[in-house]
């Protein structure tokens, strides 16, 4: 890793590969139907290391660190703090929390699932004329006061992390940049929300404003793991129906089902607009403060474009292992041509882990995972207590065939018809809502500093 004497730097030719690489990126359909959210830029102090002078102009003062992945790692925002209007375009225009007015009716009908009324648009509630008026708005309301939670930061910050060389920098700026281009025009409630940019595009203090979120998918995995435990008295560790507790049994899988439902939901809208996410995992998403999940990471994020297209196939032509081995298709892991069938593949895994609170494939390495999972076709058994709608689900899902594999338009009406039957019972709702709302505040104080 380079030291503060020696750091990496960029390319001399970067910024022009980068910029047509972005521009290849945003030349699709799903960009020019789908107008970009006025978004803010906020300061960040520059590098030695970004090619120009040392500044201190940072405006984002940074918390705790939240997570990390191959590229970034992600910060609490702690406090923005303005300091200079001078290099803020001031292009005029309309931010509102609801960017699309048909976003609801887009992707769910009001009776999907229950709500409490409040939604994250609730940071939002007012139309901004410009992008100044968003930067007040942001650094006055950058702290959530609750009176029983106490000071909770609404906004996090994903930047890039040290690299190792010169071409870990530059894929991850290019990612992160990509991930800006999409975020910027996705709008689904189960979809991160990008509130705004931090520093110079193409340079290393370049980051994201995104809404923060309190508890990873893999957190609340785990989470569900210990509750299963404790009912069962330690035993059948794993097993979603070896606890004896009936009451603690429903709570679970009602909130499993919701979770996946709603990731469905999001994973529809995405491949309704031709895109396909490629990296599914439970690490891969999160819940914001109220508990609703959001699907994020969109580095991977790809448009299907004419150009892609191949016809003896009927897939496209896309890079090769793409994503995560434990949940990657076998045709993105052999370097076929693929498409939106790899996400169903991906989810079809988790949604077994979620049921199943076991990790299907993490014990594998890639020789292993090519072995075993692609070659000889090996996917774990199902619990014959879930219902044959769910058991059915998962085999198509995960199957070998892409072409057998469902859409998300019938994945989602599948859980959505577990999901009605789950909660037939108004008990069993309340049971489930209570319970996601004692982990979350269960998590959030073990991780308080």
């Amino acid at each position: 890793m380079a030291t503060a004497s020696s750091p990496i730097t960029l390319g001399d030719d970067f910024n022009k590969r980068a910029k047509s690489k972005l521009e290849t990126a945003s030349a699709g359909k799903f960009f020019q139907s789908n107008s970009a959210k006025l978004m803010p830029s906020f300061g960040r102090g520059a590098t030695a290391a970004d090619g120009g002078k040392e500044t201190n102009d940072d405006e984002v003062a940074l918390g705790v660190k939240l997570g990390e992945g191959a590229f970034c790692d992600v910060y609490e925002i702690s406090a923005i703090v303005l300091k200079s209007k001078s290099n803020i375009n001031e292009e005029n225009g309309h931010i509102n929390s609801d960017d699309n007015a048909n976003e609801k009716e887009q992707t769910k009908s009001s009776d999907d699932k229950p709500s409490n009324g409040e939604t994250d648009e609730a940071d939002f509630p007012v139309i901004f004329q410009n992008k100044s008026e968003v930067r007040k708005y942001m650094s006055e309301n950058c702290i959530r006061n609750d009176a029983i939670e106490g000071d909770q930061a609404r906004y996090a910050l994903k930047k890039l992390k040290a690299a190792d060389s010169q071409k870990q920098l530059e894929q991850g700026l290019i990612d992160v940049s990509i991930e800006a281009q999409f975020l910027a025009c996705l709008n689904h409630p189960n979809v991160i929300k990008i509130r705004g940019v931090a520093g110079d595009p193409l340079t290393q203090n370049f980051g994201l404003v995104l809404d923060r979120l309190y508890m990873t998918l893999e957190d609340k995995m785990d989470y569900w793991t210990d509750e299963r435990k404790a009912a069962s008295g330690g035993g059948l560790c794993g097993c979603l129906f070896g606890s004896n507790d009936s009451d603690e049994k429903e709570k679970i899988v009602f909130s499993a089902m919701t979770v996946a439902y709603d990731l469905a939901c999001a994973l529809r809208y995405i491949h309704s607009n031709n895109l396909v996410y490629r990296d599914i995992k439970p690490e891969n998403a999160g819940f914001d403060v109220r508990g609703d999940i959001k699907l994020f990471d969109f580095g991977f994020c790809k448009e299907l474009t004419k150009r892609l297209f191949d016809k003896p196939s009927g897939m496209y032509k896309l890079t090769r292992m793409t994503g995560s081995p434990p949940y990657m298709a076998p045709e993105n892991f052999l370097g076929k041509p693929y498409g939106k069938a790899v996400d169903v593949f991906s989810f079809g895994v988790l949604l077994w882990e979620m049921l199943h609170s076991k990790f299907a494939f993490y014990q594998y390495n890639k020789q292993d995972y090519k072995d075993v999972v692609i070659e000889r076709n090996y996917r774990p058994s199902i619990d014959k207590s879930l219902s044959s709608r769910m058991q059915q689900l998962i085999k198509e899902s995960w199957h070998q065939d892409p072409k057998k594999r469902p859409t998300f338009d019938r994945i989602s009406l599948s859980l959505r018809a577990e999901y009605q039957e789950l909660s037939m019972e108004d008990d069993v709702i309340t049971r489930s809502q209570n319970q996601m709302h004692a982990s979350m505040r269960s998590f959030k104080a073990r991780n308080k500093k």
